[in-house]
């Protein structure tokens, strides 16, 4: 029986990693609208930080996702020591 149960625990986390190994990290970004003309501009309206578009997170993504596979992993070893 101990077998069965390590094989599914192997199993459950080759498919893990294999899923997000797989899985495509896009970074999230907004649409920007094209601008539309206007016929007086204020000073302040030129001074732009250039557009304004959402930072790429993937590192984030992956170190998670990495985190909860070596969790799985290690509650996967205690569950089988306590056996």
């Amino acid at each position: 029986m101990i077998v069965g149960v390590r094989r599914a625990v192997a199993g459950l986390v080759v498919g893990l990693v294999v899923s997000l190994g797989l899985a495509p990290a896009a970074p999230a970004g907004a649409e920007t609208p094209t601008p539309t003309p206007t016929a007086a501009t204020s000073p302040a309206a030129k001074d732009s930080d250039g557009p304004d578009v959402a930072g790429d997170n993937s590192r984030q993504v992956w170190a998670l996702g990495g985190a909860g596979v070596l969790a799985l992993i290690a509650a996967g070893v205690v569950f089988l020591r306590r056996r």
